[in-house]
């Protein structure tokens, strides 16, 4: 009897062994299992958000670049741009405005472009900009709308008006700009005074129209 107990309790145990080691084999199974489908969905989730960014930033870029040509048209001067001068006499410290078409070397210019359109016009300026004292031009609002240019005249800096000197033998008359010529006299220095002539090799200031004549009158008696 108490063999037959002993050979039951072995058995018992046997099948209890068993059964732990299969549900400790089961379970350590479904953990890997677990384990190997949370990397897989993790990688499929993880390359599921890199695709939506990728795309979000792909649309991004294509709408940027429709909108590129949009802004830059903004940014350029065109043939309807209204050309708005603000003139400023320092002397009667009084602004006038002006509205005049605007210069055909500025059309589909940008702001920098505009600008340094303003700055090679001061280097080479009109007469009539001279005579009128012009001191300075320069952007003070711009789209492609409007463009708004200041202008500062002082007519007290302009000393002289003309400059006279000797060209090839003969007396030839400039504006104050000594760039442009304002008169071929016809004169011929060899008639002149020994004085006169060393004057006219170094060029004089003349200030205005009445002194002007009364010097060519007295270089023709």
């Amino acid at each position: 009897m108490k063999k037959q107990t002993v050979v039951y309790l072995c058995s018992t145990l046997a099948v209890l062994a068993v059964v732990v080691v299969a549900n400790y084999v089961c379970y350590h199974t479904a953990v890997q299992q677990f384990s190997k489908q949370q990397e897989q969905m993790q990688t499929e989730l993880t390359g599921m958000v890199e695709q939506k960014v990728a795309k979000q930033v792909e649309n991004r870029i294509e709408e940027m670049q429709e909108e590129l040509p949009a802004a830059a048209q903004e940014d350029k001067v065109t043939i309807d741009t209204v050309y708005q001068i603000e003139n400023y006499d320092v002397t009667r410290d009084q602004t006038t405005t002006e509205y005049e078409t605007i210069p055909e070397e500025l059309i589909g210019s940008d702001r920098e472009e505009t600008e340094n359109y303003f700055k090679k016009y001061m280097n080479n300026l009109p007469v009539e900009e001279f005579l009128d004292g012009l001191q300075s031009a320069g952007v003070t609002g711009f789209s492609s709308e409007r463009v708004i240019v200041r202008k500062v005249y002082d007519s007290s800096k302009v000393t002289y008006r003309y400059y006279v000197i000797a060209i090839d033998g003969e007396v030839v008359v400039y504006y104050g700009d000594q760039k442009t010529v304002y008169e071929y006299t016809g004169i011929l220095t060899d008639t002149l005074s020994e004085e006169e002539q060393t004057a006219l090799k170094n060029g004089i200031e003349v200030k205005d129209e009445d002194a002007l004549f009364g010097l060519l009158e007295n270089y023709s008696s």
